[in-house]
């Protein structure tokens, strides 16, 4: 792959840690970013196309395709990464809240991908990637909006696969907890590892290696890789 991959929140957690791989492997990289942070600065030292997009707000999301869509004219791949985690909120707020996680985990890939499309059928194999989470097929009692949302990126996803074939291939990734954070402490670790049949919490590369054969397989479009770890074996 020599054409730029997209990678939207590309500025933390798996979507910075995807960014440096590629650039580690001498992959041209494009990220979106909601908040500046000293990894927007870096990527940018790296020569990183580094575009400020907020997928909060209708706007948002028509303004950072109309700058990609300029910036952009060849793509190889697109990552959707960008996410939000919100507790339901109750009461009045929660439609508010269902609207938002809508918008950007359903909204940002599905008008993107449509805008940025002729980009990427300027590339060999091109692919579309949406990071849907575990959670969109066994649900959640307290981040119902988040679950919900992630649920139907799933169905986006093989919607995307039927229109854009035979050019564009579009997957989906369901990953569990990949990496802790640091202010995670030890009895929460220790839930978490215990919740999948492997007993680990893995980190990103798991991740990466997933993406990457998502982004090279061709013939592999409407799919749903999980990675999981077994969670849904229910190991006692």
């Amino acid at each position: 792959m020599t054409d730029p991959i997209l990678i939207t929140g590309g500025a933390t957690r798996l979507g910075f840690a995807l960014a440096d791989y590629y650039l580690n492997s001498g992959q041209s990289v494009v990220i979106t970013y909601r908040s500046r942070r000293p990894e927007v600065q870096e990527l940018t030292d790296k020569g990183v196309l580094c575009v400020q997009a907020d997928f909060a707000t209708d706007t948002g999301i028509y303004a950072a395709a109309e700058q990609l869509n300029e910036q952009c004219p060849k793509l190889q791949s697109i990552v959707h990464n960008a996410s939000s985690w919100f507790t339901d909120p109750g009461g009045t707020e929660d439609l508010d809240n269902l609207a938002l996680m809508m918008r950007i985990h359903v909204g940002a890939s599905m008008i993107l991908t449509d805008k940025l499309a002729n980009a990427l059928l300027q590339s060999d194999n091109p692919s579309v990637i949406n990071i849907s989470d575990h959670v969109a097929n066994r649900g959640s009692d307290q981040h119902m909006a988040y679950a919900a949302s992630k649920s139907a990126m799933l169905n986006l996803t093989k919607s995307q696969a039927k229109k854009y074939a035979p050019d564009i291939r579009v997957n989906a990734l369901c990953p569990a907890l990949l990496e802790f954070r640091e202010e995670d402490d030890a009895a929460y670790r220790e839930r978490a590892q215990n919740k999948s049949a492997l007993k680990i919490v893995p980190g990103f590369d798991v991740a990466i290696e997933a993406i990457c054969y998502l982004q090279t397989n061709r013939y592999t479009t409407g799919s749903v890789l999980p990675l999981d770890g077994g969670r849904p074996l229910g190991m006692p």
